[in-house]
Protein backbone atom coordinates (compact mmCIF):
# COMPACT_ATOMS: atom_id res chain seq x y z
CA UNK A 1 0.00 0.00 0.00
CA UNK A 2 1.63 3.22 -0.96
CA UNK A 3 1.86 5.69 1.94
CA UNK A 4 3.04 9.45 2.26
CA UNK A 5 5.27 10.95 4.44
CA UNK A 6 5.05 13.97 5.92
CA UNK A 7 6.83 16.48 8.29
CA UNK A 8 5.07 16.54 11.56
CA UNK A 9 4.45 20.02 12.81
CA UNK A 10 4.16 20.42 16.40
CA UNK A 11 6.25 22.28 19.02
CA UNK A 12 7.19 21.86 22.55
CA UNK A 13 4.87 21.77 25.52
CA UNK A 14 5.27 24.09 28.46
CA UNK A 15 2.42 22.01 30.12
CA UNK A 16 4.72 18.86 30.32
CA UNK A 17 8.17 20.35 30.67
CA UNK A 18 10.58 19.25 33.61
CA UNK A 19 11.29 22.27 35.73
CA UNK A 20 15.24 22.09 35.14
CA UNK A 21 14.00 23.08 31.19
CA UNK A 22 13.47 26.61 29.96
CA UNK A 23 11.30 27.23 26.51
CA UNK A 24 11.76 29.75 24.34
CA UNK A 25 8.63 31.78 23.41
CA UNK A 26 8.52 30.15 19.67
CA UNK A 27 8.55 26.74 21.74
CA UNK A 28 11.29 25.02 19.29
CA UNK A 29 14.38 25.92 21.07
CA UNK A 30 14.59 23.82 25.27
CA UNK A 31 17.75 24.71 27.47
CA UNK A 32 19.03 22.74 29.91
CA UNK A 33 19.00 25.31 33.04
CA UNK A 34 19.64 22.60 36.06
CA UNK A 35 22.44 21.40 38.20
CA UNK A 36 25.41 20.18 36.44
CA UNK A 37 25.13 16.39 36.21
CA UNK A 38 28.08 15.02 37.83
CA UNK A 39 30.64 12.99 35.76
CA UNK A 40 30.00 10.00 37.87
CA UNK A 41 26.24 10.08 36.46
CA UNK A 42 27.32 10.91 33.20
CA UNK A 43 28.80 7.57 32.83
CA UNK A 44 26.74 5.49 34.99
CA UNK A 45 25.28 3.34 31.97
CA UNK A 46 22.26 5.87 31.67
CA UNK A 47 20.76 4.88 34.88
CA UNK A 48 20.76 9.09 35.83
CA UNK A 49 17.30 9.68 34.42
CA UNK A 50 17.24 13.38 32.37
CA UNK A 51 14.72 16.16 32.40
CA UNK A 52 12.09 15.62 29.76
CA UNK A 53 9.63 17.62 27.60
CA UNK A 54 7.29 16.62 24.82
CA UNK A 55 5.87 17.27 21.70
CA UNK A 56 2.30 18.91 21.71
CA UNK A 57 0.58 16.18 19.97
CA UNK A 58 0.32 12.93 19.71
CA UNK A 59 0.54 10.29 16.75
CA UNK A 60 -1.41 7.00 16.67
CA UNK A 61 -1.03 6.21 12.59
CA UNK A 62 1.10 7.32 9.83
CA UNK A 63 4.69 8.46 9.14
CA UNK A 64 6.53 11.70 9.86
CA UNK A 65 9.79 13.24 9.63
CA UNK A 66 11.34 15.82 11.58
CA UNK A 67 14.74 17.55 12.98
CA UNK A 68 17.05 18.67 16.17
CA UNK A 69 20.00 20.53 16.00
CA UNK A 70 22.27 18.76 18.80
CA UNK A 71 25.07 20.62 18.28
CA UNK A 72 25.10 22.78 21.36
CA UNK A 73 24.68 19.74 23.62
CA UNK A 74 26.24 16.41 24.94
CA UNK A 75 23.81 15.02 27.33
CA UNK A 76 20.35 14.44 25.71
CA UNK A 77 18.08 11.45 24.44
CA UNK A 78 16.23 12.21 20.99
CA UNK A 79 13.11 10.10 20.47
CA UNK A 80 8.76 9.32 21.35
CA UNK A 81 7.30 8.25 24.39
CA UNK A 82 3.90 6.31 24.57
CA UNK A 83 1.10 8.20 26.31
CA UNK A 84 0.05 5.05 27.46
CA UNK A 85 2.34 4.02 29.14
CA UNK A 86 5.30 6.04 28.83
CA UNK A 87 7.87 3.70 27.30
CA UNK A 88 10.48 5.31 25.14
CA UNK A 89 12.01 4.75 22.20
CA UNK A 90 15.70 6.95 21.88
CA UNK A 91 19.08 8.08 20.38
CA UNK A 92 21.04 8.84 23.85
CA UNK A 93 24.18 11.23 23.67
CA UNK A 94 26.74 10.50 26.93
CA UNK A 95 29.12 13.00 26.27
CA UNK A 96 31.11 10.98 23.01
CA UNK A 97 29.36 8.06 23.64
CA UNK A 98 25.95 7.05 21.61
CA UNK A 99 23.59 4.73 22.39
CA UNK A 100 19.97 3.49 21.25
CA UNK A 101 18.09 3.07 23.81
CA UNK A 102 14.98 1.04 23.38
CA UNK A 103 12.34 -2.29 24.94
CA UNK A 104 14.17 -2.13 28.24
CA UNK A 105 18.19 -2.28 26.59
CA UNK A 106 21.03 0.27 25.89
CA UNK A 107 22.81 -0.69 22.56
CA UNK A 108 25.81 0.76 22.06
CA UNK A 109 26.53 3.23 18.48
CA UNK A 110 30.18 3.07 18.55
CA UNK A 111 30.71 4.78 15.01
CA UNK A 112 28.03 8.13 15.16
CA UNK A 113 30.13 10.97 14.85
CA UNK A 114 30.73 12.98 18.25
CA UNK A 115 30.85 16.82 16.06
CA UNK A 116 27.07 15.13 15.51
CA UNK A 117 25.32 18.37 14.40
CA UNK A 118 21.62 17.70 13.60
CA UNK A 119 19.35 14.40 14.13
CA UNK A 120 16.78 13.52 11.53
CA UNK A 121 14.17 11.48 12.92
CA UNK A 122 11.74 9.37 11.18
CA UNK A 123 8.71 7.81 12.75
CA UNK A 124 7.09 4.99 10.79
CA UNK A 125 3.51 3.96 13.57
CA UNK A 126 2.44 1.00 11.23
CA UNK A 127 5.84 -0.30 11.03
CA UNK A 128 6.73 -0.03 14.16
CA UNK A 129 9.94 1.58 13.67
CA UNK A 130 11.87 4.97 14.22
CA UNK A 131 14.76 5.35 12.28
CA UNK A 132 17.65 8.23 13.10
CA UNK A 133 19.27 9.82 10.81
CA UNK A 134 22.25 12.50 9.74
CA UNK A 135 21.13 15.08 7.53
CA UNK A 136 24.11 16.77 7.19
CA UNK A 137 25.84 13.91 5.60
CA UNK A 138 22.88 12.16 4.75
CA UNK A 139 23.85 8.91 6.59
CA UNK A 140 21.89 6.31 8.73
CA UNK A 141 22.78 6.35 12.22
CA UNK A 142 20.43 3.81 13.73
CA UNK A 143 17.07 1.82 13.64
CA UNK A 144 14.58 1.20 16.44
CA UNK A 145 12.13 -1.81 16.17
CA UNK A 146 9.59 -2.24 18.07
CA UNK A 147 5.87 -2.32 18.95
CA UNK A 148 4.47 1.01 20.00
CA UNK A 149 1.89 1.49 22.32
CA UNK A 150 0.53 4.42 20.31
CA UNK A 151 -0.43 7.25 20.58
CA UNK A 152 3.13 8.54 20.57
CA UNK A 153 4.09 11.33 21.17
CA UNK A 154 7.88 13.51 20.13
CA UNK A 155 10.15 13.86 23.40
CA UNK A 156 13.36 15.27 24.35
CA UNK A 157 15.28 14.67 27.37
CA UNK A 158 18.10 17.32 28.36
CA UNK A 159 20.70 17.37 30.88
CA UNK A 160 23.22 19.79 29.22
CA UNK A 161 23.33 22.93 26.50
CA UNK A 162 20.27 23.66 24.46
CA UNK A 163 18.48 21.43 21.55
CA UNK A 164 16.69 23.20 18.30
CA UNK A 165 13.48 21.61 17.31
CA UNK A 166 12.77 21.52 13.37
CA UNK A 167 9.57 20.53 12.60
CA UNK A 168 7.05 20.21 9.82
CA UNK A 169 10.46 19.62 7.13
CA UNK A 170 9.92 17.42 4.41
CA UNK A 171 11.55 14.22 4.50
CA UNK A 172 14.65 14.13 2.51
CA UNK A 173 15.48 11.14 -0.32
CA UNK A 174 18.30 9.95 1.89
CA UNK A 175 15.84 9.03 4.50
CA UNK A 176 14.82 6.08 2.38
CA UNK A 177 17.60 5.18 0.01
CA UNK A 178 21.06 6.46 1.56
CA UNK A 179 23.84 5.19 -0.95
CA UNK A 180 26.04 6.54 1.78
CA UNK A 181 25.13 5.18 4.70
CA UNK A 182 27.15 2.78 6.65
CA UNK A 183 26.44 -0.82 6.93
CA UNK A 184 25.65 -2.51 10.45
CA UNK A 185 26.02 -6.40 10.82
CA UNK A 186 23.29 -8.52 11.86
CA UNK A 187 23.91 -8.93 15.64
CA UNK A 188 21.57 -6.05 16.04
CA UNK A 189 21.77 -1.94 16.79
CA UNK A 190 25.48 -1.27 17.48
CA UNK A 191 26.64 -4.83 17.72
CA UNK A 192 29.55 -4.32 15.26
CA UNK A 193 31.53 -0.85 13.73
CA UNK A 194 30.25 0.57 10.70
CA UNK A 195 31.64 -0.63 7.42
CA UNK A 196 31.74 2.39 4.99
CA UNK A 197 32.84 0.14 1.89
CA UNK A 198 29.90 -1.49 1.88
CA UNK A 199 26.76 0.01 0.53
CA UNK A 200 23.81 -0.07 3.06
CA UNK A 201 19.91 -1.20 1.65
CA UNK A 202 17.08 0.91 1.29
CA UNK A 203 16.06 1.71 4.53
CA UNK A 204 12.39 2.17 2.92
CA UNK A 205 13.02 -1.96 2.72
CA UNK A 206 13.34 -2.52 6.47
CA UNK A 207 10.25 -0.32 7.14
CA UNK A 208 8.01 -2.48 4.68
CA UNK A 209 9.25 -5.60 6.25
CA UNK A 210 7.79 -4.16 9.74
CA UNK A 211 4.77 -3.08 7.69
CA UNK A 212 4.11 -6.63 7.17
CA UNK A 213 4.36 -7.74 10.69
CA UNK A 214 2.27 -4.98 11.63
CA UNK A 215 -1.70 -5.17 11.90
CA UNK A 216 -1.54 -0.96 12.24
CA UNK A 217 -3.69 -0.05 9.64
CA UNK A 218 -1.97 4.04 8.71
CA UNK A 219 -5.00 5.15 5.77
CA UNK A 220 -5.18 8.35 8.02
CA UNK A 221 -2.93 10.66 9.21
CA UNK A 222 -3.38 9.51 12.99
CA UNK A 223 -2.41 13.08 14.47
CA UNK A 224 -3.60 13.70 18.20
CA UNK A 225 -4.13 16.97 19.87
CA UNK A 226 -2.07 16.38 23.17
CA UNK A 227 -4.85 18.07 24.86
CA UNK A 228 -7.35 15.28 24.08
Amino acid sequence: MEQSVSGLLFTLDSSCSDSSLHLSSSALTVTFTGHMISSHDRSDQGSCPLPQVCGSVGVSRGQYYWEVDVCNSAIYRIGVISSCDGRGWWLERRDSAFHAVFDGRRELLPSVPPQLKTVGVFLNVGGASITFHNPVTQEFLAAVPSHFSVPLRPALQLGQGRLKLRPSLPPPNHVFLSHSSAYRGPGGVGSVRWRRDVTFGSVSAVIQKFEEMSTTSDSDSGLVSSDQ
